[in-house]
């Protein structure tokens, strides 16, 4: 069955960009060019799976459909044409999926992929290895948004434990300070068992030591993050992983 893609927007033209986009990879899209018409339409009974939402609307100039749709608990994708530090510090303080700014064909390319990521996400294992409860939670959270499967531990043993356990982990991303097994050696312990091309390692450290994320990347990290991390920093790094990930997966296929 189609997912429903509910697109807010009253430019109609990049409406109908999106709608063919969404379509060829196996939404099924409703329109909606007001904040009005979007009222209407949730005030019955809807099985939306997601929506992009226009920050300015005719009705709405000011992001009003973002708060409105977020209540109904349908994931959202905002598409904006402006961007300041006060719309931006807007967003990312709301709990969205992204926002992607109406510049250029490569925006609908990077929107494109969001909307294919939240199709195919729950196939993905994500394993979060951090002490700290609040960090820990703060990630999973994240990784939800886009559909992800996770798995959440606080030590190294544990991680190695759950990764024997859950075949479908494809990224572990874990924090350098952990008791006992610190997450270098964790990595260095993964890589024994799981090569580059079949599972991706994210590090994370609160450290200001600049050779911390060479160390990492040397002893067989993919990407390395400092904490605290933008949100959309966090997703950006996320994607390019995913994607090469599977490249390898195809390449490998192809070879064989």
């Amino acid at each position: 069955m189609s997912k429903r893609l509910l697109v807010v927007e009253d430019s109609k033209s990049i409406a109908l960009v999106i709608e063919k986009m969404a379509t060829s990879i196996g939404y099924s899209v409703t329109l909606a060019p007001s904040l009005a018409v979007v009222k209407k339409l949730l005030s019955q009974k809807h099985n939306f799976f997601l929506a992009t939402l226009d920050y300015g609307l005719p009705d709405a100039p000011n992001g009003e459909v973002i708060p409105f749709v977020l209540q109904h608990d349908i994931p959202s994708i905002i598409m904006t044409g402006r961007m300041d530090d006060a719309t931006h510090k807007k967003l990312l303080n709301q709990p969205i999926i992204d926002y992607i700014t109406k510049e250029n064909a490569q925006a609908y390319h990077y929107l494109l992929r969001i909307l294919h990521g939240q199709l195919t996400n729950h196939g993905v294992g994500v394993l979060v290895v951090d002490e700290s409860l609040t960090s820990r939670n703060h990630i999973c959270q994240l990784l939800r948004r886009r559909n992800f499967n996770v798995y959440d531990v606080d030590d190294g043993n544990k991680a190695l434990k759950k990764l024997a356990e859950q075949p479908d982990i494809k990224i572990v991303i874990t924090e350098q300070n952990l008791t006992g097994m610190d997450g270098l050696e964790l990595v260095q312990k993964i890589r024994v068992k799981h090569p580059i091309n079949e599972l991706i390692i994210i590090a994370l450290s609160s450290s200001n030591r600049s050779f911390q994320s060479a160390r990492f990347i040397k002893n067989g990290a993919d990407d390395f993050l400092r904490k605290p991390f933008c949100p959309e920093e966090f997703y950006c790094r996320m994607m390019q992983n995913i994607e090469k990930l599977q490249y390898l997966e195809k390449l490998k296929f192809n070879i064989i």
